[in-house]
């Protein structure tokens, strides 16, 4: 087990990247080209709403656009 984790932490971003590389071609040869990369789009149009949602405190103070902060 010890050396799983050390292989891991020498090659996390490879085997990370490979992982996403293999979801995204099956995404591809599945739902089509196009429909692949609208869903990213998608998912990091959330992930940024989120994180500005994360860092404001709420969905109200996400669209203050006071710049005093």
């Amino acid at each position: 087990m010890e050396g799983l984790v050390e292989f891991f932490k020498k090659f996390k971003w490879r085997i990370i990247l490979i992982a996403a590389g293999i979801v995204f071609s099956i995404l591809v040869f599945t739902i089509n080209f196009w429909r692949t990369l609208l869903l990213v789009v998608v998912i990091f149009v959330c992930y940024f709403i989120g994180a500005n949602i994360d860092k404001k405190g709420s969905i109200k103070r996400m669209f203050d656009y006071d710049t005093r902060d």
